[in-house]
């Protein structure tokens, strides 16, 4: 087992892309696509749980969070050229994907574009297209929402104010986790109780606003307030598979059903008592036998 948190490469035009590798260098390759306001630091998390089973996996940071370059104008379907670099830079022809939350986008996004590399799908609590009925999910929620689709030069200032400033002192830890995690379901808030999950998740959380807020609310109005670049029913690939809490207040089950539904070979599990965040540490066991 070991962990490599801090690395970088250089891309081609210049830009820095910050990854994290752990669990079992010698394993399966994953690449991890962390959630909004986290980072490559995700695959810490998981790190015991993937250097058990034979998983090498390797957390990015999207560009202008944790150690990557912030990259104007960018797109989704941007990203993917990145992780093609990465993997041709790792000597990895062939890899899993699991997208985290925000991160499915990304991970759709490959499956549209590079099928040929990908050899599993996941979605954990994944984003669905907020271009969608919107109405079910949580007030705080529809406000960032709000702000990306109509008031998308307000996004870098609204995350600095509701979460950025906070992030950077470890004395404000509690108050910076309380902003993120404030409009999730109780079941989401008690997993903070854990002093290991709360560091763990302060720690990512955290890295996303190394250098500022610009990069997280760029990725915010992608994933929330643009076209994704491609349409769902454009995704030929033959297994994608989704996980997701009914008590999932960001992303209401109803959404994921209607994503799983629009997906050609795609398959969902639903946990009647999880949310958006408990899902991903009370289920994980589940989840990575299904690719494992």
């Amino acid at each position: 087992m070991t962990q490599s948190l801090n690395q970088t490469i250089t891309l081609p035009d210049g830009r820095v892309l910050g990854y994290a590798q752990s669990g079992d260098p010698h394993g399966k390759p994953l690449f991890l696509f962390h959630g909004l306001n986290s980072s490559r630091l995700e695959a810490k998390i998981i790190n015991e749980k993937m250097a058990q089973i034979g998983v090498h996996v390797i957390g990015i940071d999207r560009p202008g969070m944790g150690l990557s370059s912030f990259q104007e104008n960018r797109t989704i379907l941007d990203f993917v050229e990145d992780i093609v670099v990465l993997a041709d830079t790792l000597h990895i022809n062939s890899f899993s994907i699991l997208g985290i939350s925000a991160g499915a986008p990304y991970a759709l996004a490959c499956t549209y574009k590079i099928p040929h590399m990908v050899t599993f799908c996941g979605l954990v609590s994944g984003l669905a297209p907020m271009s969608w009925d919107v109405s079910e999910i949580n007030k705080k929620y529809r406000a960032f929402i709000f702000v990306a689709q109509k008031l998308p030069w307000l996004a870098e200032p609204f995350f600095w104010l509701l979460q950025g400033r906070y992030s950077q002192d470890i004395s404000k830890t509690d108050r910076f986790l309380e902003s993120v995690v404030s409009a999730l379901d109780d079941v989401d808030k008690k997993i903070l109780q854990n002093t290991t999950i709360k560091k763990a998740l302060s720690d990512t959380f955290r890295e996303s606003y190394h250098n500022g807020s610009k990069g997280v609310a760029y990725d915010a109005r992608l994933v929330l307030g643009e076209s994704w670049g491609f349409s769902l029913e454009d995704i030929r690939f033959k297994d994608i598979h989704l996980w997701h809490g009914e008590k999932d207040l960001a992303v209401p089950v109803n959404m994921a059903k209607s994503m799983a539904g629009m997906i050609d070979n795609s398959k969902i599990k639903l946990y009647k008592n999880d949310g958006h965040l408990s899902l991903i540490f009370h289920q994980m066991d589940e989840i990575l036998t299904t690719f494992c």
